[in-house]
């Protein structure tokens, strides 16, 4: 059976990142740092050829795109599905100034139930459907190809959950760093990883993890 392969990674370091706040559906530019980043990536993938190139429809994943795809000339397309957590009321606030102001959401966040949905957010068992049924949307529509995908830590986390059937409401025990490459291959609806927080390509520079 052919394979497809994806090769999914998060976008460069942001501004709200250092900062420690929740981005969620909002965006915060990357840093100079987050641009390095991306740089060293885009240059570790211009030896790699790809088929098509889809992204995250928010700004920090769209730049991102745009400065990988100087080596590959192709369209990119963008698409909500690949979107973070939508944090509602938590948007943009670090977890000191969410347990200040928002005590109840603070506890039901930190206690991960897949069923809590934050206040004008969603919740895990919602994110978790939006993203994998778009993944899977996407690899179908790609069969026996590579693609590659810019997006989130949440999108990269629900990705290694279905693969391994990893619950929801535990916390994870891998790693997701900004511009890290992660490869999976893809033989029908059988996923297996491939490569997993390659970060060979930044030569000594920090690459901050996501939060759990």
């Amino acid at each position: 059976m052919e394979k497809t392969i994806l090769t999914l990674v998060r976008h460069g370091e942001t501004e709200w990142n250092v900062a420690g706040r929740l981005q969620g559906f909002q965006n915060s530019p990357l840093t100079g740092h987050g641009r390095r980043q991306v740089e060293m990536l885009s240059e570790a993938l211009s030896h790699r050829s790809f088929d098509a190139i889809y992204s995250s429809d928010q700004g920090r994943a769209v730049e991102t795109a745009h400065i990988i795809n100087r080596y590959h000339s192709l369209e990119i397309h963008t698409d909500p599905s690949l979107r973070e957590r939508n944090f509602g009321v938590m948007e943009g606030l670090t977890l000191e100034e969410i347990k200040e102001k928002y005590p109840d959401v603070y506890h039901g966040y930190l206690q991960r139930k897949a069923d809590y949905q934050v206040p004008e957010g969603e919740s895990l068992i919602r994110l978790n459907e939006r993203v994998t049924k778009g993944l899977n949307k996407i690899v179908n529509d790609h069969p026996s190809q590579r693609i590659l995908i810019i997006a989130h830590g949440g999108v990269l986390d629900c990705t290694m959950r279905m693969i391994f059937n990893y619950p929801l409401d535990i916390r994870r025990n891998f790693r997701i760093q900004n511009a890290a490459i992660n490869t999976f291959h893809i033989y029908g609806s059988v996923w297996n990883l491939a490569e997993w927080g390659n970060t060979d390509h930044f030569r000594g520079i920090r690459s901050l993890n996501e939060f759990n």
